[in-house]
């Protein structure tokens, strides 16, 4: 670890991420430390995202989308900072020697005198003189993320971002990316499906199949940041619910396997004894399955994603997301003999 993470690493510029729920509003006088950490941490509401038994996480339509591995979002009033850093630098500088001294060096020259690089404009006594004003800026991880790679990529060291502005820098906090949080956060109820007949399957006889409408309702995550002055609503609605068979032995009802969900989020329709013809949602397995075995009928929710935000009333799109259980089936054959 370079002495610079070292520094910095002692406070909260690399933690807080999605699993992070503070819903407590920073102190308005300051207060250090704890300042940084509260605007740093993302809340959402519900804290757990829909947690529940049968409940998934949507995956995204869209193969080249993914949540932020990292964002930056405001931590550290100028005194606040100031304060934090000396006391890292009391505490750590007698470590550094050579390389790292001179980069230690030169970082703390860069908030006490000005001393700057291309791109990064240096800073007087911590800019104590325009606290109130802004804030420093520095990275967080996304705990959520499997790239552990990208989640270190947000590696600028802390800079001033005057109050009301957003940084000319990627993933710096915004209503999108919080958007983009409370996705990866959602949790959409699973497919518990209804089949008609309720045990085995029959060759050539039609499996009808519904759902209940209770659960199939849009689904809402709220993330918010800095004190949740910047926030988005996160809503995902569902729109289609998919049928695969397990197997290409089978038909499909409607063709194409796309059952629609009713204005009551009901889908398909449940069997009434002495219905004839074809279900409006269901299958017919033309052949059965060997012994021991069965067909995974799985049934897809794909629910329609959409947000809006602190940044105005407009509602943008997200990808669309699936989420989908399968369900064992076995199919018997039904022997007859003609006389």
């Amino acid at each position: 670890m370079s002495a610079v993470a070292v520094l910095l690493s002692g406070g909260p510029a690399f933690a807080g991420g999605p699993d992070d729920n503070t819903t407590q509003p920073p102190p308005a006088d300051g207060g250090g430390q704890k300042h940084g950490e509260l605007y740093a941490k993302v809340s959402f509401t519900p804290a757990n995202g829909h947690d529940g038994p049968g409940r998934g996480p949507l995956k995204s339509t869209d193969v080249s989308w993914s949540p932020p591995p990292c964002w930056y979002a405001p931590m550290y009033g100028a005194k606040e900072y100031k304060e934090f850093f000396q006391k890292g630098w009391t505490e750590n500088s007698g470590d550094w020697h050579g390389t790292a001294g001179t980069a230690m060096g030169q970082l703390r020259d860069h908030y006490t005198d000005g001393y700057s690089w291309p791109g990064h404009p240096g800073y007087k006594d911590f800019n104590v003189a325009e606290d109130g004003k802004g804030m420093f800026w520095a990275g967080v991880e996304n705990p959520a993320s499997t790239d552990v790679l990208a989640r270190g990529s947000c590696s600028e060291v802390p800079f001033w971002v005057e109050n009301g502005k957003t940084p000319p820098i990627k993933n710096a906090i915004s209503p999108l990316l919080l958007s983009e949080l409370a996705y990866q956060r959602m949790r959409v109820p699973g497919t518990d499906v209804s089949l008609s007949p309720q045990t085995n399957q029959t060759v050539n006889l039609p499996t009808w199949v519904w759902l209940s409408g209770d659960e199939y309702a849009p689904v809402t995550v709220r993330a918010s940041v800095a004190g949740g002055t910047i926030w988005a609503e996160t809503t995902a609605t569902p729109v289609s619910v998919h049928i695969e068979p397990g197997t290409e032995d089978a038909n499909v009802f409607p063709a194409g396997g796309d059952c629609p969900i009713g204005k009551d989020g009901h889908v398909g329709t449940p069997y009434a004894k002495g219905s004839t013809g074809s279900p409006p949602c269901g299958v017919t397995y033309l052949r059965s399955t060997p012994n021991g075995s069965s067909y995974q009928l799985t049934v897809t929710v794909t629910w329609k994603v959409t947000w809006r935000g602190s940044d105005g009333p407009a509602v943008h799109p997200l990808p669309d997301g699936v989420f989908g259980t399968p369900t064992p089936v076995t199919v018997k054959e039904i022997q007859t003999v003609v006389r």
